[in-house]
This record gives structure tokens, C-alpha cells and sequence, in this order.
């Protein structure tokens, strides 16, 4: 049965190097290797990273890529997959026997983006953007910002179907793609006095009388071979609207074992211990569920991104575990040379830039904007690090202080440098006896025109270089 497999969301790092839990906890019952189903973004490759774990494939493993017969190929960093398979939760490995990926959103900006508010409009859905999105973009749009309305897109992310709101984890700029499918996911809203319209989102699909309309609240999936026009989805006979799952937007199966991230849509409720996970009803077992990390009821609000992992107990997911991401507020970013790398087990290890150690979980987001390098490794990136070549050394890493004070990375983007020595931090400033730092680096800003005159605590955006142990030479700073 199709399941709703791109309303959820993936994020990160339950232990420094390693996350989704500790050893002996597994996806299904009676112990270590039991099946079940894991559902978040795709981190990286080599196997199928998802949600802290690396799935190996082979020739048995089956693959959907959007109601087709795929191959892994198929995958990209940031798609939202559903994955049944086997897990091991000390190894960090598991086996993958099928992987579903369906976008949310194929089609046309009907909404330039807003960089004030991180948004843009395609298929008359609001889409939001964080740090760990990950946007493919083409020579003519090789930046969010270049989208302009009536290019296409494909979006994959999370949704509550409600509200035609999505936070997407990928966008794939499809400027000069054929697109033969306009495609738009969310539940049916009823438009008063018509029988052969309904909405998603702020988009009236039209059915012409071709198409019987499901209830209102009804979890859909709209396809058409033609785009919108004037806001109006207008259907053909060759066209389709099909149920998502059970149309009610539950993520598995009265009693299959489940592991999802996503993105809190109802708060927590004390009086009933649940709340809304991308729409699905979440119960917290009191006593009974773990909290990794220090986490608590209270981190259970919305826009928390997090993952829980539990058994379905009919429409309700009864949470086992729950782990919370860093707070999008909470990160800094840090650019520069790679300097050293540390390859662990498990995708896992540490980079070092500007001085600093970074740590790298099996849940970091790799992704390459290399030409001809979608996604890479520690391995492949230490092996750069040796080749006396610089150019392809230079990293963007978004980065959060774990409760050990260490930097652990959410996102690593492999860049092409933008010239000698580049370095750039975004982060809060600590100023004090003269020496500013930004995540304990020290900038050397003397030599701004015009002068700048830092402040203790002041979100900042520096741009400069560094060499050997530094300081980091501003040329710039600006609040961020």
C-alpha cells in the first residue's frame, strides 16, 4: 500500500559521533535485527544513510522513485524516503528490502523567494526553507534566490497536508526539464458550493466533472499533465487524484514498528501526553518514553524538528524514544580550508577548519556542489586534503555546541573555493579585552574601512582569510 512517505523530516546526533539511539534499542521487537520502518532524508551515500543509519542495498532491495521501478541511483541527498528493512542499533548498520520516494511538489514557482522570510511559493504551496535544506540548483538558477516565477521545481520535505505549508529538505531546480507531470500532495479542502473543485493549499484543482472528489481531509496526491493557470489545476481524464495511505495521513499500521523524523505541528499537550508529528498523532508514554540528550516535554513545540521512534497502536504512534535536533536559532556556520580530517566508523569522524574540530555523526548532511559531485565521504574528502590541491578543500559547515562544548556539523557543503585563504563565519560574537572571537576564533578587524566597532553577544556575519593558525583577517563584517 502507497504510504505518505515524504511528511516527514530527518535531523541529527544523539552522541558525538554517532546518533538514533544507543545500542540495543532496534526498529521492530525481539532484539537486535528486527524489521520495521524507517522514514526521513537522505544524509549521504555510500550505502543509504537515513536517520543515523547506513542501509546497505543489493539486487533484492525493491525501489519507488515517484510510482516507478528505480534504483538507488534514483536517491539524492535531502529526498524524504520510506525504507523497510532490518537495523542494527550498535553497528549503526542495517539492510534495506525496499525504498519508496514520491516528491511532494513538482511544478511551477508561483512565489519568488523571500530572503527575509526564507520562503517561496510553487503549486500554490508555501514552501520554507532551513539551514539543512538542500537545493540542486542549474547554471541559470544556481542559487534559491535566482528562482523566478513560472521556473520548475521538485520538492521534497514535510507537511501536516493541512495547511499548504511544506519545510523542505530538497529543491531540485528542473530549468530546462520537460516536466511531463505537475504534481502537488495535501489533504482535500471543499470549495463552498462545487462539486468539481476542491484545494490544496492556496492551488483550486479543478476535475472538470472527470475525477470523484474524496472527503474533505482526505490525504491526496494530484497529478496532471498540465501546469497551472491563474492558480487553477485543471484536470484531464488521463489525469489522477489518489489516496495517500489511508488519506488520514498515519504513518504505518496498527502495530508495525516505526522510526520517524519530522516536524512538530500541534504542541504538546499535558493533559493528554501527545502531540502532532507532521500531522500524526504522537503519544509520550509517562513513565515510559526515553529522551535522549536531556530533552524534555517542553522541547515538544512547534518548530522543533525531531524523530521519534515507537509502535503504532491504531492511528496513534506510541513514542519509545525521542530526539530532539538543535534548535535552527542555536546554529552557526563556519567556511573555509579542511585541514585534517578523522574517518570513523559509520560515516562518522571529524573534520578540522580554522583552527576548530568539527564533528561529523552518521546523520550529517554531505552534499557536493563540485561539478560532477553530488555528495562525498570523509574519505574522499581526506584524500583531497593530501593532493596539494586547495581548490577542492574548501567546505561551507553548519555546526551546533553540543552539551560537551564540542562543534558538531548538521550539514557539510563541499564548494569550489572562492579564492586563496577564503574564510567565513556567521555566529554569535563574544568581545572582551579588546579580542573578538566567533566561535573561539579570533578576527583581526583592524583593518575594516570603515572601522567596525564589535559588540559582546552581536550576531555577525565575517568574511575574510585565514592562514596557518591564524587569526581570521577580516575584510569584512556585517550583522547577520
Amino acid at each position: 500500500m502507497k504510504r505518505a512517505i515524504t511528511v516527514f523530516l530527518i535531523t541529527l546526533a544523539a552522541t558525538v559521533l554517532t546518533s538514533c539511539g544507543g545500542g540495543g534499542t532496534t526498529v521492530a521487537e525481539g532484539g537486535i535485527g528486527g524489521t520495521g520502518v524507517s522514514m526521513g532524508r537522505v544524509t549521504s551515500f555510500g550505502s543509504v544513510f537515513v536517520n543515523g543509519i547506513e542501509y546497505e542495498t543489493d539486487a533484492s532491495t525493491t525501489f519507488d522513485i515517484n510510482g516507478n521501478s528505480g534504483s538507488e541511483s534514483d536517491l539524492a541527498v535531502g529526498m524524504v524516503i520510506r525504507l523497510s528493512g532490518s537495523k542494527n542499533n550498535t553497528t549503526f548498520t542495517g539492510t534495506a528490502e525496499a525504498i519508496e520516494y514520491s516528491s511532494l511538489v513538482t511544478g511551477t514557482v508561483d512565489i519568488a523567494y523571500d530572503a527575509n522570510t526564507d520562503t517561496f511559493g510553487a503549486m500554490g504551496q508555501t514552501i520554507s526553507i532551513n539551514t539543512d535544506t538542500v537545493y540542486e540548483g542549474t547554471p541559470t538558477n544556481p542559487t534559491l534566490a535566482d528562482l523566478s516565477i513560472g521556473d520548475q521545481v521538485e520538492i521534497s520535505g514535510f507537511t501536516d497536508g493541512s495547511s499548504g505549508m511544506i519545510l523542505a529538505t530538497r529543491v531540485e531546480d528542473k530549468t530546462g526539464v520537460i516536466v511531463s507531470t505537475f504534481e502537488v500532495t495535501g489533504e482535500v479542502v471543499s470549495v463552498p458550493g462545487s462539486s468539481t473543485r476542491f484545494m490544496i493549499g492556496a492551488l483550486t484543482i479543478d476535475t472538470n466533472g472527470l475525477h470523484t472528489i474524496p472527503p474533505a481531509g482526505t490525504l491526496v496526491e494530484v497529478e496532471s499533465s498540465s501546469a497551472p493557470a491563474g492558480g487553477i489545476l485543471t484536470l484531464g481524464s488521463t489525469d489522477s487524484i489518489s489516496i495517500v495511505g489511508n488519506g488520514d495521513g498515519t504513518v504505518g499500521d496498527d502495530g508495525e514498528e516505526i522510526e520517524v523524523e519530522g516536524q512538530v505541528t500541534a504542541d504538546f499537550d499535558p493533559l493528554t501526553n501527545r502531540f502532532s508529528l507532521n500531522g500524526q498523532v504522537v503519544e509520550v508514554l509517562i513513565p515510559g518514553t526515553e529522551f535522549k540528550d536531556g530533552a524534555t516535554t517542553a522541547d515538544l513545540v512547534s518548530p522543533r524538528i525531531l524523530e521519534v521512534e515507537g509502535t503504532m497502536d491504531g492511528d496513534i504512534l506510541l513514542a519509545e524514544e525521542i530526539e530532539v535536533e538543535a534548535d535552527e536559532l542555536s546554529k552557526e556556520e563556519i567556511s573555509g580550508n579542511v585541514t585534517a580530517v578523522v574517518v570513523g566508523s559509520g560515516g562518522s569522524g571529524s573534520i578540522t577548519l580554522l583552527g576548530r574540530t568539527v564533528l561529523v555523526t552518521n546523520s550529517t548532511i554531505l552534499k557536493s556542489d563540485l561539478p560532477g559531485e553530488e555528495t562525498f565521504n570523509l574519505t574522499q574528502l581526506q584524500s583531497a586534503i593530501g593532493d596539494g590541491d586547495t581548490t577542492n578543500d574548501y567546505v561551507e559547515v553548519y555546526v551546533f555546541t553540543d552539551g560537551n562544548g564540542d562543534l558538531v556539523a548538521t550539514k557539510i557543503e563541499r564548494e569550489v573555493l572562492p579564492g586563496p585563504d577564503h574564510a567565513e563565519l556567521e555566529g554569535v560574537s563574544t568581545f572582551s579585552g579588546g579580542i573578538l572571537t566567533v566561535l573561539d576564533i579570533t578576527i583581526e578587524f583592524s583593518t575594516i574601512t570603515p572601522p567596525f566597532t564589535p559588540t559582546d553577544g552581536q550576531r555577525i556575519e565575517v568574511v575574510g582569510t585565514f592562514t596557518g593558525s591564524g587569526p581570521l583577517v577580516a575584510t569584512s563584517i556585517s550583522p547577520d
